[in-house]
């Protein structure tokens, strides 16, 4: 009789930890989700203050192993779509453009799938070619291109993450930042 007291009391413990893991990282990404940032496909999990860190942003980094950004001094957006809507997909050809941005110094980095610290493969804003009009236009693409290139190089999907670090702060919050268009060109 014991033993199998102690096995549903094992039982119900399991369970109990498999629902309250799962209910945690629901309650994360519902919660984290802050803000899409100019109605294009770009997300960030800015809390909306310079002084107070919501838990649940900073639980949506650590979730993935990667560290929040600094705060009042960075901004991190994520892009997993392009601005149809469309997952971003290796073996397509996608163009990034945009005003250029108003950032002291950015960088966008190409990350794998699993959401994990970005690769190698990424560009910053001393390397930036500005096109005639300063605006700023970058390819992701396997072949090749003119101007700002990017190779997505074994990647399968991949998902865009660009840091930002205004010189003065970010007490307006990040909903003045204006992002570039992700549009998808062709695919193989």
């Amino acid at each position: 009789m014991r033993l199998g007291s102690l096995i549903k009391g094992v039982g119900v413990l399991f369970l109990g930890g498999i629902i309250g893991i799962v209910s945690a990282q629901w309650s994360v990404e519902k919660t984290a989700t802050a803000m899409t940032a100019g109605g294009g496909p770009w997300k960030s999990w800015f809390s909306g203050t310079t002084s107070i860190r919501n838990p649940y942003v900073n639980a949506h980094y650590l979730m993935f192993g990667r560290l929040p950004p600094t705060l009042g001094q960075e901004l991190l957006f994520e892009a997993r779509y392009d601005d149809e809507g469309a997952a971003l997909d290796a073996s397509c050809d996608y163009v990034i453009e945009g005003p250029r941005l108003t950032a002291r110094w950015w960088h966008l980095a190409l990350a794998d799938e699993d959401n994990s610290q970005p690769a190698a493969i990424s560009l910053t804003s001393s390397q930036l070619i500005g096109e005639p009009d300063g605006s700023m236009r970058i390819t992701i693409s396997r072949q090749p291109k003119a101007g700002n290139w990017i190779n997505p190089r074994d990647l399968s999907r991949f998902e865009l993450v660009l840091k930002l670090r205004p010189g003065s702060g970010l007490n307006a919050g990040a909903a003045v930042v204006t992002l570039p268009h992700i549009r998808r060109e062709a695919c193989t």
